[in-house]
């Protein structure tokens, strides 16, 4: 889920249905032999219900003239404009090299008519990209060969799109799409993602076609986009009570995600959950998937490449950066409050990289496994840097890209690091005596998300800080009681952490806590949150606690459960929580802490600790929590780590994948 402006066609001229692009010099100095581009505009694509679908054509061409095919077509179906910048240069680029790019918008969005519904539409996007591509294929100037393109919703499309079998699907870029929106995106193992949805949903109305049409109700939507801090600070909203209720279809699909707490069939659509559908993906595709430590769903890639990978004939492939769920992926150097330094755009730009995956695998002969251009994971090892404050005033992290041929890497093993009395986290496990540490959790004071996972930058009010941020609460921020204070001194916080680390400790790979814990309430949640803890320097006096990846367990749903089981106040239960996956170098003198909380506001919904259906509770209650860390309730911190050796022989270098991997061997020249 993101969006970024709507845009017309940069270049050229445009007249009536065509669009003409000038011609572009390579950047050798030489000419494309391809060197134009002629744009068919709104042309109706209709669905099996009858929907027009409105797409635009890009063409190779000559002297304006659309030169003969029969070419492969490259398909991106959008919520965010078919005309936005980043689509028609991508589009540009691949119709110079002899493609066809179709770019459509979605059922319900823009030009096209219908009524949009997410990832839950009713016909599923699925369905609307099978017609869609049928009917490419069908047109005499296509060869018979698809591929699609795009990021996030445009990337889940492509999923619930291959479910189909489409005739002709060869390849897809899936930049950034998750397996299953209720378990970890647009609901996170029961809580509600007020950061992600609300926001989305208020800034799609604010280009719907009734807002497009209509300028003044447009403006009192504008005007909640400026006032979404102060929405935000009065959560939960109900139905009726913001400009939302001017725009039915967006204000029904926000309080239907926000609402339907349970895994009901609203959530069952082939858009919405890949997961369970593993066997009907086709196997004749060539994946390739982009996401990020920080981005929605680095973990729904990793599982994507868990289970496609035996499954498909053709590669399958994922590059993992320090980066944020947005466009910019592939491109940018910093996430958050931090700066990774340039390696991280080593892949940069994301089009030659899509150029490069379709040109060897939509056009090219390569049919199996064979000839990769890419090894399987290429993820991007965080924390090589010195930790200076850079001229951009954030901290220099560094990295190092990696590869391997699979995940996690063969040289981790599990460690469990054991929570203690004191706040200590430590490789040994407790001996003898009772441990438990309690504090109370009040929804109406919520703890502040300072920095996240599954939250985005672009477009988005300050008091959603995504990616990496130091865990101190910026003045006047939501949830928080006083100033600049760290986190870990709120009483509804505890710290356990490392002694400063003697020796070098590499943890990649999925992060796993195991909690014994009991409540007052009859529903709670708890959070954790690994972080990485320098010491104090000249350019950061009280050191600096990088968040590194987190999770949120809403109680009713521990174990999984889909439909939601209320706890017995007082009573012990063990549970697990999946921080997710991360690479970091934790460099001597570090300390490696874990945060132990109930709420992460506004990423998502504090629990209001009655019991009451979510999205409809009428008060709130203070929780007693209690967590145990004693010899019968070990409570542990499961991380992999990965063993150091004295050659970082591991880290990519131009000389160490000679003619491995053709595109990397080219970017690392």
């Amino acid at each position: 889920m993101e969006g970024d402006a709507v845009v017309g066609v940069t270049r050229g001229t445009t007249s009536g249905d065509t669009g003409f692009v000038a011609s572009q010099s390579s950047p050798d100095g030489s000419v494309d032999p391809v060197i134009e581009v002629v744009v068919r505009r709104n042309v109706g694509v209709h669905t099996r219900d009858g929907t027009r679908l409105a797409t635009d054509l890009y063409f190779p061409a000559n002297a304006g003239t659309e030169l003969q095919g029969p070419f492969p077509v490259v398909l991106e179906r959008t919520p965010y404009g078919r005309a936005r910048q980043t689509t028609v240069e991508l589009a540009s680029q691949l119709a110079r090299k002899g493609y066809v790019f179709a770019s459509q918008d979605v059922r319900g969005r823009f030009d096209s008519a219908g009524e949009f519904g997410l990832y839950m539409n009713d016909p599923d996007e699925g369905s609307d990209g099978d017609d869609t591509i049928r009917w490419l294929v069908a047109q005499l100037w296509c060869d018979g060969r698809v591929a699609t393109s795009g990021g996030s919703f445009a990337a889940a499309n492509q999923q619930g799109t291959a479910l189909s079998h489409p005739p002709g699907l060869r390849a897809q870029v899936l930049r950034d799409a998750g397996t299953d929106y209720y378990r970890r995106a647009l609901r996170t193992h029961g809580a509600f993602n007020v950061g992600l949805c609300l926001v989305w949903v208020v800034n799609q109305a604010a280009d719907s076609p009734r807002a497009l049409a209509q300028p003044d109700i447009a403006a009192e939507l504008q005007q909640m986009q400026r006032d979404l801090p102060a929405y935000v600070a009065q959560f939960p909203l109900r139905r009726g009570q913001s400009p939302l209720t001017l725009f039915p279809v967006y204000e029904s699909l926000f309080f239907r995600m926000y609402e339907t707490a349970d895994d009901t069939e609203f959530w069952d659509t082939p858009t919405s959950r890949l997961a369970g559908r593993w066997d009907d993906y086709p196997t004749d595709v060539a994946v390739l998937m982009i996401s990020g430590w920080y981005a929605h769903h680095v973990a729904a890639n990793f599982t994507k490449l868990t289970e496609l990978t035996p499954r498909l004939r053709r590669p399958v492939s994922l590059i993992v950066g320090p980066w944020v769920h947005d466009p910019g992926m592939l491109e940018a150097t910093t996430a958050g409050d931090v700066d990774f330094g340039a390696a991280a755009a080593r892949f940069g730009p994301c089009d030659d990289l899509v150029v490069a995956w379709l040109d060897r695998y939509l056009r090219g002969s390569t049919d199996d496994n064979s000839d990769r251009i890419l090894p399987p994971v290429t993820y991007f090892r965080m924390g090589t840097g010195d930790g200076h404050r850079t001229g951009n005033g954030k901290l220099f992290r560094g990295g190092d890209w990696q590869i391997t041929e699979r995940w996690p890497p063969v040289d981790t093993r599990l460690t469990k690091y054991y929570l203690g009395p004191g706040g200590t986290l430590a490789s040994d496990a407790p001996t003898g005596g009772a441990g438990k540490t309690h504090y109370d959790y009040d929804p109406r004071f919520p703890s502040p998300a300072i920095g996240a996972t599954n939250l985005q930058e672009v477009g988005h009010p300050a008091v959603f800080l995504a990616g990496p941020h130091d865990q101190r609460a910026p003045t006047l921020f939501l949830g928080t009681t006083d100033t600049r204070g760290f986190l870990g001194e709120r009483a509804d916080v505890r710290v356990f952490e490392t002694t400063p680390l003697t020796a070098p400790l590499e943890v990649t790979g999925s992060v796993r806590l195991t909690l014994w814990c009991a409540s007052s309430a009859r529903d709670t949640d708890f959070v954790g949150k690994l972080i990485d803890v320098y010491p104090p320097s000249a350019d950061y006096p009280e050191g600096y606690a990088m968040l590194l990846c987190e999770d949120i367990l809403r109680m009713r749903y521990r174990d999984d459960r889909p439909i939601g089981e209320l706890i017995e106040p007082g009573r012990i239960y063990e549970v697990q929580i999946d921080l997710g996956p991360t690479s970091n170098l934790f460099k001597v003198g570090h300390r490696i802490r874990l945060d132990i909380t109930s709420s992460s506001f506004p990423e998502y919904d504090p629990n209001p600790n009655t019991g009451e259906p979510m999205g409809r509770h009428t008060h709130t209650l203070v929780a007693y929590q209690t967590i145990y860390h004693d010899t019968d309730r070990p409570l542990c911190l499961i991380l992999p780590v990965r063993r150091i050796d004295d050659g970082e022989s591991r880290t990519l270098a131009a000389g160490q994948i000679k003619t491995k991997y053709a595109f990397l061997e080219e970017t690392l020249r």
